[in-house]
């Protein structure tokens, strides 16, 4: 009999052994994908990093008391609503136009400088884009059982998790597993390889900080998920200057992102219609039309009008600038209008060249002159002259004179 009792507590021990092997099985498995080990054809990813568990604090936001609030006022750059100096006598605003390739659109934005001429904050807006579906991305997230539970999740707060959510490798449920092992997927794909930092300000808004190959400055990329698009705007901050962190507390908790308007663009040029003439040649009236333009850059009348308003202003060169150079680039013309220095020698000599060509058209249409046909002749034969074109455009003919 002790055989027997033998026997059976041996097959008893080798069941509960196998019941724990398989039990853990999905764990041991999970703990090593999640450490960057034993990737095979159901999950690997392109890339990993530590901090892919646990993201790293983001820098506090200064603190921000507003000042002559009056004097700033909420402008559209493309999707964003960015508040903006309007005659501030501390700041300079001068737009940003930066084009990369021929097809794809723009980088539009707004430089703010100090008084002095040093640069501030850049702020940059982004064509948005769609958020992709990342729920085919591996083999594992294609079983039944598996997508069935990433489904489950709302896109809102798998986007907030994934740029916050601390990543504890540890024994947990089968779902958590699952959702842990999709989140870092997820960040190995929508987090750049050239962040520091990631993490959520405002409760809802993504936030990165870029390597800056300008260690004075600090790049932030401020991402917001809304109807299913990817929202952006990167911001540039001067670390040694109070003024420029201030306004980046101003601008990460003031700016909003809305869907593009066309009718807004026409409010915005009423309103610049409205301004006095003096305020239409000064950067306020630079912003009204910039901002209009943003919300639809192939429009070339507005860009020409923009154009030939700061021309006629004083001090605007460095905002002339990148409109010049970005309409010569875009619309085959810098749509200059009056001759001023410009430093950027290709656009200032495009601009001679085109204010040479005008001038040559004016003097053509000057020197096209009638000519006389009673240049030199005398008084009398000036009088047979006149005469004879009286006779020759008399409407009457022979055939038609009746005789009473």
């Amino acid at each position: 009999m002790r055989w027997l009792f033998g026997l059976l507590l041996l097959i008893g021990i080798s069941a509960l052994g196998g019941y724990v092997l398989v039990k853990g099985y999905p764990y041991r498995v999970y703990s090593r994908w999640m450490e960057g080990k034993g990737w095979d054809r159901h999950y690997a990813l392109s890339r990993y990093r530590e901090d892919f568990l646990k993201p790293q604090s983001i820098d506090p936001m200064a603190e921000y008391r507003e000042e002559f609030g009056q004097l700033w006022k909420p402008f559209p750059l493309r999707n964003a609503l960015i508040p903006l100096p309007v005659r501030h006598p501390l700041y300079k605003t001068i737009p940003i136009i930066q084009r990369f390739e021929t097809k794809s659109p723009p980088m539009i934005g707004m430089s703010i400088s100090s008084s002095k001429g040093r640069v501030l904050s850049n702020l940059y807006t982004i064509a948005p884009r769609f958020l992709s579906d990342y729920r085919q991305g591996q083999e594992l997230f294609k079983l039944p059982f598996v997508r069935n539970r990433i489904l489950k999740y709302d896109p809102e707060k798998v986007w907030k998790d994934v740029y916050s959510k601390e990543l504890v490798v540890e024994s947990k449920s089968m779902d958590d597993m699952i959702y842990d092992l999709y989140l870092l997927y997820l960040r190995s794909e929508m987090i750049p390889e050239n962040v520091i930092k990631y993490g959520i300000i405002n409760d809802d808004l993504a936030l990165m900080e870029v390597a800056s190959s300008d260690r004075d400055y600090k790049v932030e990329m401020i991402n917001k998920l809304l109807n299913g698009q990817v929202y952006t705007y990167v911001l540039k901050t001067d670390l040694a200057d109070k003024d420029s962190l201030a306004l980046r507390t101003k601008f990460l908790t003031n700016i909003n992102f809305t869907h593009v308007d066309s009718s807004m663009g026409d409010i915005l040029y009423k309103e610049f219609k409205g301004l006095s003439y003096a305020r239409q040649v000064d950067q306020e009236g630079m912003l009204y039309l910039f901002s209009a333009w943003s919300l639809n850059i192939d429009n070339s009348e507005l860009m020409r009008e923009m154009i030939f308003y700061l021309e006629r202003g004083s001090q605007n060169e460095l905002q002339l600038i990148p409109l010049h150079r970005y309409a010569f680039a875009r619309f085959g013309s810098t749509y200059t209008t009056k001759a001023t220095d410009s430093t950027d020698p290709e656009i200032q000599l495009q601009r001679m060249i085109e204010l040479e060509k005008k001038e040559q058209r004016a003097r053509a249409a000057k020197s096209v002159v009638v000519p006389d046909e009673m240049e030199g002749l005398s008084e009398k034969e000036k009088l047979k002259l006149r005469l004879k074109r009286a006779k020759e455009s008399d409407p009457r003919k022979s055939e038609d004179v009746t005789v009473h």
